[in-house]
């Protein structure tokens, strides 16, 4: 392998013909189809509350901050890549690679803030969700550990050499850091807080008095966005690769699984919220298939070409311990609790902030989470024309 300076006049041999390979083109590829995922599920996010006519929440506001300071992280990387991230140092110019070092410097700082509110917009949905004061200061102890490591971080990436210049003009006098040793530092309690974040509903959802089958169905609503854990493992694993002789070339695919994981934390952060549209997409779906099965044209909710209306009562499992309530004009359909004559309508409670049913505070007693399965049909005939004119001539 080529030796390549950090600095200094390019050092090519010709018969090192992989110096010339440049990783640029992927990782500009994987940066946008991240940021268009996370942009995509954002905008499903305040869909699902536009469909449940809630309010915005504070944590809906800390994924739009997260997301925005995700795209600015996109960009460094795209900047990166243009000053020779994904190259080999000896290829890159010395000007260039100035660029580049004073560009890395900032995409440090931007991704650990971009990380830092995902993680908060977590905490505070479960600070809304949880109502239990243990719970509440657990959450609170955590937020205070990714504030402290983001402070960290951020005042290790700009002093991390004195004159501060040094660190993207190596010629200076001075010194730098192990900034192996500083990434890694990073990484740990990066990984140990997505951890953490991760586990704290599993106590909560499991002392529930629900079925097993409810309590596994939270569990996995929750545990969605373990896949950004992964991502933090995986972008540590890319870090110790790293070597300071080649930066910019040992270091591409780290950069871009910072954006990565940042854009994958924005998802992860999302989903737990969007059960609302699941269940609008499923329910067209149904009605959909269930009018072809058979072969009738629906021309409106509980109507069909063979003259028969269907009533049914139906609730849904929802959080907080009150049954969310529909009645669809026209249709007959509506929910709530069964009592001795039958079904008895329900009219939908809301929480006194405007949140979705599917988020209000979750109890753990009897009352925490209510399924209510049961359902009637019933069919009424309609007298036709040719009916009514048979028993006039009777």
């Amino acid at each position: 392998m080529v030796a390549i300076p950090i600095f200094g006049a390019p050092v090519v041999r010709a018969r090192d013909l992989d110096v010339y390979e440049d990783q640029g083109p992927h990782q500009s590829a994987t940066t946008t189809a991240l940021l268009v995922l996370a942009t995509f599920f954002v905008g499903l996010r305040f869909w699902a509350r536009y469909l449940k006519s809630a309010g915005f929440a504070l944590d809906d506001y800390m994924v739009v901050g997260a997301l925005v300071v995700t795209f600015v992280t996109g960009g460094l990387n795209y900047g990166m890549i243009a000053n020779g991230l994904g190259k080999h140092m000896g290829v890159v110019p010395p000007d260039t690679l100035t660029e580049f070092f004073k560009l890395l410097l900032g995409f440090e700082c931007v991704y650990v803030t971009a990380v830092m509110l995902v993680k908060l917009s977590v905490l505070q949905m479960y600070l809304r969700i949880f109502p239990s004061r243990n719970f509440k200061y657990g959450s609170w102890a955590i937020g205070g550990v990714v504030i402290a490591w983001w402070i960290a971080i951020v005042a290790v990436c700009v002093f991390q050499c004195t004159p501060i210049p040094k660190a993207w003009n190596p010629m200076l006098e001075g010194h730098c850091i192990d900034l192996k040793a500083s990434f890694v530092g990073n990484a740990i309690p990066n990984i140990a807080t997505d951890i953490a974040i991760l586990a704290m509903p599993v106590s909560q959802v499991w002392h529930l008095q629900v079925n097993l089958a409810q309590k596994i169905s939270l569990l996995f609503m929750f545990l969605l966005g373990s896949f950004v854990l992964f991502a933090s493992i995986y972008r540590f694993t890319t870090i110790m690769r790293w070597q300071i002789e080649d930066t910019t070339w040992t270091l591409a695919e780290a950069c871009t699984w910072c954006v990565v994981e940042s854009a994958c934390g924005v998802i992860s952060a999302c989903l737990p919220t969007l059960r609302p549209v699941m269940m609008k997409i499923s329910s067209q779906w149904g009605s959909l298939n269930s009018s072809r099965r058979n072969g009738t044209k629906t021309t409106g909710l509980g109507k069909s070409g063979l003259g028969l209306r269907s009533k049914s009562g139906f609730g849904t499992e929802t959080i907080g311990g009150t049954t969310s309530s529909s009645t669809a004009a026209g249709g007959g359909i509506r929910s709530g609790t069964r009592s001795k004559h039958g079904f008895s309508k329900m009219e939908s409670q809301a929480d006194t902030d405007g949140h979705s049913l599917d988020e209000l505070p979750l109890q753990k007693n009897a009352g925490g989470i209510q399924v209510q399965s049961d359902f009637s049909v019933s069919a009424e005939h309609r007298i036709t024309d040719e009916e009514r004119d048979a028993h006039h001539r009777r």
